[in-house]
């Protein structure tokens, strides 16, 4: 196959505005930044108000005063999308992208589901931009820690509200833009987020439904496995659950060489041994090639700091997906990956049946402390002023969405998926996934979430839709249990509790300059001594405490990599407002 036929991941960078030479020489510097890491760019786009560079999964038109683009992680965007309004754009087919005009005024905007991945970072009279934050990080002047973007991290796995680890740089969410006006301003902003619009409705017919749901995502999936691109290949991911079989068993139905699909499992470190298991008898029952990847406790160190680097420290949750991305990276075809759909089609991020007697103010922060339920163990983890200190900062940050839906409809449900699912989830597939291959993520599409966003919550609550839909899929599905079905309990040992995965997480925290945060007991608990790694070790075993342990090194990373270049490094800033 050529590299003329081979889709690249998708990457974006440039500058719009009213550019001056140090505007433009940023941007150059970007796009080398971008070529050392292997990217290859399409002809530039060099006007006047516009630098653009974009990998072949963008689509772009200029016209005589005007360029148009959009992209996302998949690619394969139809270019008649871009003769409607941005908005439409962003909505139908989940697209980042900018419309600009003569002069240099225009607008870089987000996605509608907010989990493509762009960063932005406004200058005077001009607006830099990225797919990657490296690149904006590394050319920009100055730069400064975002504590309370750490907090956040730390409490639930990513900065909230479009925060990064530097206050200079944010990350569009659903349907945000920046734009240049006419007069050289420079506005971040927020078009209307039409998700907020799709509210439980009358009992509807649960059998139509279904089969709308899965015929939506079929049709969103269909372009990739038409046999047009990567002679037929594509790549599902199959974990022990329902929304990745789901996926493998539309793409088996869809593809035109079904022989050349292959399912990829992988633990995810949950601790439970019947994931790759249970993938396996679904992959054996659908007649889909299936590859195991497993993560080698030696190899824990690189994949957690390869992992970091990825997704540019900005989430702590997917490190074990390593070892899979680089094995997808020599097989081409789109991934499958199945983001959203617990929260949207599964109905687990609902507020229990008991919640009408509270008062609006307990069940907003009953909202915040289910995503953030890992600060119960902060105290074992975090001096006791720091644990203080970050469950503030986290709960403060989160305030404004939960407040924003207190009184919607699906408040817990969109709540939720701000608080976790477009910050600390979608970099997975966005961006580890996808710097190994196009990455579909059906289940966020707009007309999927409209569906599920509009069925009554007792027809999803713990599952219950779940049957309907994986049988709508292929009925060979009908009744197959999944892993956690199956285990309910752990089964053998983190990898990231191992005695190689606990001493290279006490040796990074210990000599980096976040051993100051530490508690008393960790700070003491030294790893090359058989007691100190045991202490590590099961705090480790713990998803709770690991999650904060993770956060930590994750913050040590990011300070070997920009420490001299922020001002007012210290971690113990993390403790004043």
């Amino acid at each position: 196959m050529t590299g003329e036929q081979m889709l690249q991941p998708t990457a974006v960078c440039g500058v719009l505005g009213r550019m001056t030479e140090a505007h433009r020489r940023r941007a150059d510097s970007m796009a080398e930044l971008a070529e050392e890491e292997g990217i290859t760019w399409q002809p530039s786009y060099l006007l006047p108000g516009l630098t653009l560079r974009v990998t072949n999964t963008a689509v772009v038109q200029r016209a005589e005063r005007s360029v148009s683009a959009a992209w996302n992680a998949a690619g394969q965007i139809a270019p008649q999308l871009l003769d409607q309004p941005w908005t439409s754009t962003a909505r139908e087919a989940d697209a980042c992208g900018l419309r600009t005009n003569a002069r240099g005024s225009g607008t870089v905007h987000g996605s509608v589901s907010g989990c493509q991945v762009l960063y932005v970072h406004t200058a005077e009279s001009a607006v830099f931009f990225s797919t990657r934050l490296r690149w904006l990080a590394e050319t920009a002047e100055e730069l400064t820690p975002d504590w309370q973007a750490w907090s956040e991290i730390l409490a639930f796995g990513a900065p909230l509200a479009g925060r990064t680890t530097f206050t200079e740089i944010r990350r569009l969410m659903p349907m945000e833009y920046a734009e240049v006006t006419d007069s050289g301003a420079v506005r971040v902003s927020q078009q209307h987020w039409p998700w907020e619009d799709y509210t439980p409705q009358a009992p509807p017919n649960l059998a139509e439904v279904t089969q709308e749901t899965i015929a939506v995502m079929a049709d969103h999936m269909r372009p990739h496995l038409d046999g047009t691109r990567a002679g037929g290949a594509a790549n599902p991911m199959l974990s022990g659950g329902r929304d990745s079989r789901m996926l493998t068993a539309l793409a088996a139905r869809e593809s035109a060489h079904p022989q050349q699909l292959t399912a990829w499992s992988t633990s995810s470190d949950a601790g439970s041994a019947l994931e790759e298991l249970v993938a396996a008898e679904v992959a054996e029952t659908l007649s889909v090639e299936h590859r195991i990847i497993t993560g080698r406790y030696s190899a824990f160190g690189e994949d957690f700091a390869d992992y970091a680097e990825a997704v540019d420290f900005q989430a702590s949750f997917h490190f074990w997906l390593m070892p899979v991305v680089r094995a997808l990276r020599t097989s081409p075809g789109a991934i499958f990956d199945g983001i959203g759909g617990g929260v949207l089609l599964g109905g687990g991020f609902a507020d229990p049946a008991d919640a009408r007697p509270r008062t609006r103010r307990d069940l907003q922060l009953s909202r915040i402390q289910a995503r953030s339920r890992y600060l119960t163990e902060a105290r074992k983890v975090l001096q006791d002023s720091v644990s203080v200190a970050v469950e503030e900062r986290a709960y403060s940050g989160a305030w404004p969405t939960a407040e924003r839906y207190a009184d919607h409809p699906n408040a817990h449900t969109l709540t939720s998926y701000l608080l976790r699912t477009v910050p600390g989830i979608s970099p997975a597939p966005a961006k580890v996934l996808g710097s190994a291959q196009p990455t579909v993520m059906p289940m966020v599409t707009d007309q999927v979430a409209q569906l599920a966003l509009k069925l009554p919550h007792q027809a999803k609550a713990d599952g219950a839709w779940y049957p309907r839909l994986l049988t709508a899929a292929d009925p060979a599905l009908r009744g197959m249990p999944t892993a956690d079905d199956l285990t309910g309990t752990r089964h053998h040992k983190r990898r990231i509790a191992s005695r190689e995965g606990a001493r290279y997480l006490a040796n990074l925290i210990r000599s980096g300059p976040a051993a100051g945060l530490l508690s008393a007991e960790l700070a003491a608990a030294d790893p090359a001594t058989a007691h100190g790694v045991v202490v590590w070790q099961k705090l480790l075993n713990s998803q709770r405490s690991q999650h904060l342990i993770r956060g930590l090194a994750l913050l040590t990373l990011w300070l070997e990599q920009y420490g001299t270049r922020v001002t007012a490094a210290d971690p113990l800033r993390i403790q004043h407002a």
